[in-house]
Order: structure tokens, then sequence, then C-alpha cells
């Protein structure tokens, strides 16, 4: 069983067949949609035609009895007005009208003084016609039939009512006639509306259709339910339905079928809440209205017989298909599976197994070529990697050497100097590859000084492991003579720039440290500042005028700084193998990263905060692989200097600097020129600068954008002020009054449809700066911007030499 599911003919056969159902399927589906569309457009047209023929057969009929009754009303206005006469024209309208029930002519109470009668019917029973004279019409004179004409003075039909005489539903034209302005009788016919039901049962509406018929008032007239007929209207049977959504839709289309126009429309019957589909017209001459119901499930069940048949076709061509597919995988599978077996016969090592006879010249055939060419070149392949592999061993245990050497090239007995009291130093260096290309060093150069220096090389591997050897070495000596950080850089720069043909080059940062007082002199060849973590103080970056690396061009200038270390501060060096550590997703450990395991770690000694800092660039990159070479290291001061700072306080001075702007957009570009100026004058870093320009240019952008009414030019005033803790910027305008600090924060963690539109530019000014007030002074917004210097510093961008 399992040999059949992995077999490539049934799996051919199947993917065939999978494809093959799939378009079916979509044939199917498309057919379903198309059809039912087509069927749905022929049960409309259906729908309009037989309403339109039914209504049409009535009015044909009404018509017929309409002239009839208007006849008989001329016949007799010119008639003498005796009883001979009435019975007469009565028998005679009768005769000649088979679709006229019954005839009745009454006088007006008024009218006619000198008749023999007041009223005269006469009906239609099997083939015998009946007459009756009533001369004390009373109740008569009060029906639909006698009192509508008469006091309409107008033709009318009236609405349905059962007639007991004849015991059947029947409808009335009553026709008044007039004699000097007034009606003296009234001429009316009765038609039977058993025909109507009888031509309404006949119609073609198929299964579970249905066709009603409505009073102008929204009485049953037909019904296929009989006992609703006559007793209930379309409304009182909607009131009488059980629930409120069934009671409207009912009522609604009462009132549609009777606004007298037609249409038609896809509702769910409120009787059973099936879909159907309802073609309404309305009877003009009675105001009746004909509807024509057809349910969904016609449709349905036809495209439904339809998609089977068509199913059934499809899935017989998909079995032919099946054979067919199961033929053509089995002559393809065959040579494939003999190929198969020679195959794992070389996978196993048996270079001398043979391969199957295929004469084809088809793909299989050309594999099986490609199987007699690999198994030729996987026999010289094994025996060149043979040799190979040897000669990599041989490498690897040289390069092995190459690491321990280069180990102990660096210092790594510590603690380094056991009997000094006054010295806390540790360092460890981790090379990505088998050997890299950092180093650092650290010697006392006497019994009060102490040199220290960290370096890196471009590149990795063994090139850069011997240029980290040189560039050390090189180092160490200049130091121990010339005793001047940046002399010392200056030569040893010279020296490895001459005839540097690989163009490698060395980022460096040395420095003497003197053990007595506390002063450290230093220099930097391009490499990443130090952090200086001082008791009680946040932890800050050691900058020095940036010099280039070492042996990328002969005659590079290097300067030296100085500073004094106090008691129990701590020096951590570093390489960008630290700082530029990728996680899984190449995100950088970074500055931010740093500084902030510095600040945790500041108090402890110097080999726990190096391994502090080793942890978290491990945790940070993961299961990533090392990037770079890691190198660190750690020296603290343990002496106690004397020597106390205390930061003087800025007073309240006037403004230090002023810009004034119109209401222009491009004025911007004068403010980020402006930005750049103070920044470098009072010396911002960088992405400090770059957080308060964007600041003030989203300020000023709302204000030229929103705050005036007019195109006028307007003035937008900035001051700043600066002392030794924060830089404080007031942005002033005259335009319409706004209070950006009313604004509620934005919910940046909500999804973009749930957010309320705007608010970001505030919400930025708000987190980047320290301070953001408003204030409304004299029909002007001021608006105060703060930047404490000491945030700033944290950044690890500002420092002084």
């Amino acid at each position: 069983m399992g040999h059949f599911k992995q077999s490539l003919a049934v799996r051919l056969a199947i993917l065939i067949v999978l494809g093959a159902g799939l378009v079916l399927l979509v044939v199917l589906t498309f057919s379903h949609v198309s059809l039912r569309r087509l069927f749905v457009q022929q049960v409309h047209e259906r729908g309009d035609i037989l309403t339109r023929s039914a209504v049409n057969r009535i009015e044909s009929r009404m018509g017929r009895a309409e002239a009839t009754v208007r006849e008989a009303a001329a016949a007799f206005a010119l008639l003498a007005e005796g009883r001979d006469q009435a019975q007469a024209l009565i028998r005679a309208s009768l005769a000649d009208h088979t679709g006229l029930s019954g005839m009745t002519i009454a006088l007006a109470p008024s009218g006619a003084p000198r008749s023999d009668h007041r009223m005269f019917s006469g009906w239609r029973r099997d083939s015998a016609i009946l007459l009756r004279q009533d001369d004390l019409p009373g109740n008569s004179f009060q029906q639909d039939w006698f009192y509508l004409p008469y006091y309409l003075q107008r033709p009318v039909w009236t609405e349905p009512y059962y007639d007991n005489q004849t015991e059947a539903t029947m409808v009335t034209y009553a026709v008044p006639i007039l004699r000097q302005g007034q009606v003296w009788a009234v001429v009316s016919g009765d038609i039977s509306l058993e025909w109507i039901r009888n031509m309404l049962d006949e119609l073609p509406l198929g299964a579970g259709g249905l066709a009603i018929l409505l009073s102008r008032r929204g009485h049953y007239i037909s019904h296929p339910v009989r006992e609703l007929e006559m007793r209930e209207t379309v409304f009182s049977l909607a009131e009488s339905l059980a629930t409120p959504a069934a009671r409207k839709s009912m009522a609604d289309i009462g009132r549609r079928m009777l606004l007298g126009q037609p249409g038609q429309l896809s509702y769910r019957r409120p009787l059973d809440d099936r879909p159907a589909f309802l073609h309404y017209r309305p009877v003009p001459s009675s105001g009746w209205a004909l509807g024509v119901v057809i349910p969904e499930q016609q449709v349905i069940a036809t495209t439904l017989r339809l998609n089977r048949i068509n199913g059934l076709v499809g899935l017989g061509g998909m079995s032919l298909l099946l054979i067919a597919a199961l033929g053509v995988g089995w002559s393809v599978a065959r040579p494939l599976k003999k190929l198969a077996t020679a195959a794992d016969r070389l996978a196993q090592g048996d270079f001398d197994a043979p391969l199957p006879a295929i004469r084809s010249r088809d793909e299989v055939g050309r594999l099986n070529d490609s199987f007699a060419r690999m198994r030729v070149d996987l026999r010289r392949y094994i025996t060149e990697l043979t040799a190979t592999t040897a000669a990599k061993e041989k490498i690897a245990s040289e390069l092995a050497i190459a690491r321990e050497i280069q180990l102990g090239i660096v210092p790594k007995l510590f603690p380094a100097f056991p009997n000094r009291s006054d010295l806390d130093l540790y360092a460890r260096l981790v090379p990505a590859l088998e050997v890299g290309g950092d180093f650092y060093d650290f010697t006392l150069l006497d019994d009060n000084h102490l040199y220290i220096a960290i370096g890196d090389v471009s590149g990795k591997g063994v090139p850069a492991s011997l240029m980290m050897a040189v560039g050390k070495t090189l180092l160490k000596s200049v130091i121990q003579t010339v005793r001047d950080p940046a002399q010392a850089l200056k030569q040893v720069n010279d020296e490895l720039a001459e005839d540097n043909d690989s163009c490698m080059f060395i980022t460096a940062f040395c420095g003497i440290l003197n053990l007595q007082s506390g002063d450290l002199i230093y220099a930097n060849a391009g490499h990443n500042p130090p952090l200086l973590l001082r008791s009680g103080q946040d932890v800050t970056m050691l900058e020095a005028p940036p010099g280039p690396a070492l042996g990328a061009m002969a005659g590079g200038c290097y300067e030296s700084c100085s500073m004094q270390l106090a008691g129990d501060d701590l020096l951590l060096l570093y390489t960008d193998g630290v700082t530029e550590a990728m996680d899984p997703e190449h995100k950088l450990f970074g500055d931010e990263r740093l500084l902030q395991t510095a600040r945790g770690h500041r108090d402890v000694p110097a080999r726990s905060l190096i391994e502090a800092v080793d942890a978290a660039v491990r945790q940070h990159a993961g299961s990533a692989d090392q990037s770079d070479d890691l190198t660190l290291l750690a020296v603290r001061y343990r002496v106690e200097s004397g020597r106390a700072v205390v930061a003087g306080e800025a007073g309240a001075d006037p403004p230090v600097a002023v810009l004034s702007l119109l209401n222009r957009l491009p004025e911007l570009a004068r403010l980020t020129g402006w930005v750049k100026e103070q920044a470098q004058a009072f010396g911002l870093p960088a992405q400090a600068a770059m957080h308060l320009n964007l600041a003030l240019e989203e300020w000023l952008v709302n204000i030229i954008s929103y705050g005036y009414c007019d195109d006028h030019e307007h003035l937008i005033n900035l001051r700043l002020w600066a002392d030794a803790q924060r830089l404080r910027i007031e942005v002033e305008d005259d335009g319409q009054p706004f209070d950006p600090t009313a604004r509620g924060e934005v919910d940046t963690g909500a999804a973009l449809e749930d957010r309320q539109v705007g608010g970001l530019g505030i919400h930025f000014i708000r987190q980047t700066m320290d301070d953001f007030n408003y204030r409304r002074e004299q029909n002007r917004n001021i608006v105060t911007l703060s930047l404490l210097r000491r945030e700033a510093e944290s950044t690890g961008e500002e420092g002084s030499c």
C-alpha cells in the first residue's frame, strides 16, 4: 500500500484528475451561476407575460360589461318609465351579454313619481332569466351599487361582495341617469367573479406558484386559500403574522401592489419565509391589483437538475481521463523505477552497479545517460575529495595553532596587576573566525603610567590577524618611546601606510593614565568612543576629535585630549563587534543597548561589567552567527582624585539666538540652516539636533497650513535660550488660538481604521522633547519646546576633549 501511494504513475494520474476536477468544478460553478441568472430572467419575463395576459382578460370582460350597462342606461333614459319597458330592457341585456349575472334598474326616491315601480331586478339562474319588482327598496338605496353613483354622479365599480341570491362573489358596475343635473335612476350590472378564480387557477405557475387578486381596498378577491377571500385584507392578514418583520413585509407588499403601478420584486414570503419572486400589475378599470408569486425553488430545482446532468457527464469524462493518465504514468514510471534502483546502489558506494538499458532518446533516456556520466564523475570526485579533506585538516590544524598564537599576543593573565590596589583591569577577545583582526593591549610604562589600547583591523581571517599583530606591536613599541598618544598614532599610521598594497587599515584608541593624578591623555584613530562610568552620574561616551584610521593614508593628523578620572571611575573600551552584533532579523545591538547595560553595572568590578556586556550581546544575537570579532577592555581607577566639579546654572538671560520667518512653506529651508547652526554652536549631538529640527518643522507646518484665515503675510518668531542643563525655544505666532497640549494622546497600538485622524505630529513632538507647553498672551500663540542637554549626552553623541 505504501508503494502504491509513492508510485509516480499514481501521483501523476491523481494530479491530472485533480486538475481536471478543479476545471470541472469551475465550469459547474460558472454554469450554475449563469443558468440561475438565465432562469431568473425567464421567470421575470414569464411573470410579466402572465400578469399582463390575465389583466387584459379581466379588462376585456369587465369592459364588455361596462358597455352593456351603459347601453342599457342610455336606452332606459329614452324609454317610458313603465314596468314593462324596464322588464324588457333587463331581459334583452342579460340575453345579449352572457357575462352579466344580473341587472337592476332603480328609480331615485325623488324621481319618476308617475312610474309603476321603484326598482326592477333580473338575474340569471342556469339558462333561465328571473325578474323581480321591489316597490319599497329602502335598504337597497344604502348599498354601494346605488349610493356611490347617486352621490358621485358618475359610473362606478363597487367593491366585490357575496350575493346571497346567486350564492356567488359578485362585483357591480353602476351607471347613474341624470335629468336636469339630478340623478333620477341608476342602472347596474352584476358580474360573477368565479370565472376570474378559474382563470387564475389555470395560470401555468408551476409547483408552489400562486396568483392573488386584491380589490382597491386590499380585500382578497381571489386567493389559493378560499377562506381568505372576501373575509381578509392583505393588511389584516399582515397584522395576524407572528413577527414584526413578517408583518411589515406583507404590509409593504400590499401597499406597493395598490399604488397602481406594475412591478416586480424578490422577497421572502412572510407566511413561510421562503424566497420568491412577485410580479404585480393593476387592473385599471376597477382599481384592483393582480399578483403572481413564483417560488425561487423552481429556479434552483431546474438549475440543480441541469448541473447534476453536467456533473455526471464530467465525472464520466474524468474516469476516462484517469485511465488514460494511469497508462501514461506507468509507461513513464517503469524505466524510472529501474533507474532509481541503480541510483540507490550508487548512493551506497557501489560504482559498478549496472544501469538499465534504455534506448529511447526522451527525457528518461537522457537521465540514464546523465547517471552514467555522474557515476564516472563521482568516482573521480571522491578521489579528489579525499585529498582535499586531508589538506583542509592540515589547514585547520594550522589555523588552530595560529589562533593560539594570536591570543598569546594579547595579555590574557588576570588579574593583570595583582600587587596594585589602585587598578581593576580586565579584557576579553572573541574572534568571529579561527583568527581575527581585533586586539587590545595594556602595560605599565613605569610605576605611575598605564598604557591601554584597543584596535579593529578591516576584514577578518588570516590577513586581518597578521595586520593586527603588526599594528599592535608597532603601537606598543612607539608609545614606550614618545609617551604621546597622538604622536604615537601618527608614527604607526605612517609606517603602516607605506607599501600597504592590500589597502587594509586599523581603527584604534589608545591612552596613558597617570596613576597618581588620575589624568588620562588619549587619542582616537577612527575608533568607537569609549564609555565613561562615573559614580552617581549617567554613563557618557568619551569623545575625541576623530582621526583617520591607521594605515589608510600617510600624513594623517591626530590630536591628544585629556581628562581627569575621579576615584572609582571606570573606562570601557570596545570594538564595533559589540554595537554591530546582529540578531536573526539583522537588527543591531546598538549604542543604546550598550549604554543601558553599562548603566545597570556601573558599580561592579571590571570583569563583571565585561561579562555582563558579553552576555547581553549573546542574548541579543540569539541563534545568529557571530558576524564580527568582539573585544572589550575595562579599567577602573580606584584612587580618589580629591577634586570636585560643580556645574554652573544659566541665569535668566535674553535669548541667545532669534529667527523670524514668514508664514510660507519655502521659509522652512531657513529653519533647517538655523537649527544646524545653533546645534553646532552649543554642541548639540546630531540625533538631538535632528529631533529638534523635526519637532520645530512639524509645529511650523501646522501654523502655516492651519493657523491663518487669510492669505496675508505674517511673521513667526523663534527665540532660543541655552544653559548648561537645557535648550529652550519659544515659537510665537499671531494665528488662530490653538492649544496643542489639550489634544489627547494618540493610541499608536490601535488598528489604522480605528485611530482618530491627525495628532501624530503632536505625538512626535511630545515623544522627542522634554517639555512642550502652550500659552496665549496678547492674542498670540506661544509654544515652548525644551530639550535637556543631559538627555542629549545620554545618546552617546556629545563629548569634548
